[in-house]
């Protein structure tokens, strides 16, 4: 007996009937900068025009950290990771900026437009694509100097994601002359971080503890479990407490505390204030919103802390979880998290799966 996999997904407006994305093989990790190959989730790329991408991309079904969710959804998480990756590939693959020049993320926002687009089966991977539009952009090449990217995302025919992105770009020698720099100005050589103890998986919809990456001072004898009155100001404060051995978020070598580990840190911690504060009823909740400005980088020497104030819930359902990331007591990283609690997953049809 044999049996076909489909080489291409359910799709509706992306990408172009004229464009053909494929889901046979990664692109080389490389231009999607990771040194694993099981992390790259990148398939295929296409150039529409100057300024217009399109790719597609898979994310394994087993996948220790964007596997370990409650049934019924798999995690927007995982397709915002994929989403950044692609990023990458069109930058080095479309628009000649070389691998190696340094760039860092400034802003990300994203939001996801249809939350049954993410309604799993049980048996099918997360996979689609994506379509990116070069809204705005400073130089060319290796001379570039920023851009703005504006995204939309479709996942088994069915537009799931908007997304943002705001890049800022320097030579090898800036960069090092700028971190170098803003290093100096911090009190890092007397810092001494917090011994930490990281929250209990369960409290986070988590299984696997090492995907915890937020924690309370070891000292501290609470839980994080149940509404309890929370603090006066209504904010919970929880530390990084990340496993530095993460195979996703450690897959190379960094000189600062990686971005998307920071995103879940803020993610966890807007689960962890919004079950305390009784926003949710438990923290199976989906992550269907997040905006994040990066105002400096997170050394690894200090504490970070992860402060996150809960607002009240939209017409739409959903909670929106303000959430700040302080070093030495300065803003590193100021956003917003959105959690929907009370999503229903339908079963897709036939039209509208996307697995392979």
């Amino acid at each position: 007996m044999t049996s076909t996999i489909p080489p291409i997904a359910a799709r509706g407006h992306l990408p172009p009937l004229a464009v053909e994305l494929t889901f046979e093989q990664t692109v080389p990790r490389s231009i999607a900068h990771r040194r694993q190959v099981g992390e790259v989730f990148v398939t295929d790329s296409a150039q529409g025009s100057d300024d217009a991408f399109h790719l597609a991309f898979q994310i394994p079904r087993a996948h220790s950290l964007w596997s370990d969710q409650r049934a019924g959804f798999h995690d927007p998480f995982a397709s915002a990771e994929a989403a950044r990756q692609s990023i990458f590939v069109l930058l080095h693959r479309h628009v000649g900026v070389p691998v190696g020049l340094p760039f860092s993320l400034q802003r990300i926002t994203l939001r996801v437009t249809d939350p049954q687009a993410y309604a799993h089966d049980g048996t099918s991977a997360l996979q689609g694509y994506v379509h990116y539009r070069v809204a705005e952009r400073q130089g060319k090449g290796s001379d570039v100097v920023s851009m703005v990217l504006e995204g939309v995302m479709e996942i088994g025919g069915r537009p799931a994601m908007t997304l943002s992105a705001v890049l800022a770009f320097m030579s090898q020698e800036d960069y090092d002359i700028f971190r170098a720099f803003q290093r100096a100005q911090k009190p890092v050589a007397d810092a001494r971080p917090t011994p930490v103890r990281r929250l209990e998986a369960p409290l986070l919809g988590r299984q696997i503890p090492r995907n915890v990456v937020i924690g309370l001072p070891a000292h501290e004898t609470h839980t994080d479990g149940g509404p309890d009155g929370g603090p006066e100001d209504g904010t919970f404060s929880y530390l990084l407490a990340a496993d530095p051995h993460h195979p996703a978020f450690f897959d190379h070598e960094y000189d600062h505390v990686p971005g998307p580990l920071m995103v879940e840190g803020m993610r966890q911690a807007a689960v962890a204030a919004a079950c305390r504060a009784g926003a949710l009823a438990t923290p199976h909740a989906l992550a269907v919103g997040c905006e994040a400005a990066f105002l400096d980088f997170a050394e690894f020497e200090a504490d970070l802390v992860h402060e996150a104030t809960v607002g009240q819930r939209d017409a739409d359902g959903r909670v929106p979880v303000a959430v700040v990331l302080r070093q030495f007591g300065k803003p590193i990283v100021e956003g917003r998290i959105d959690l929907l609690p009370d999503a229903t997953p339908q079963a897709p049809t036939t039209a509208q799966a996307h697995g392979v």
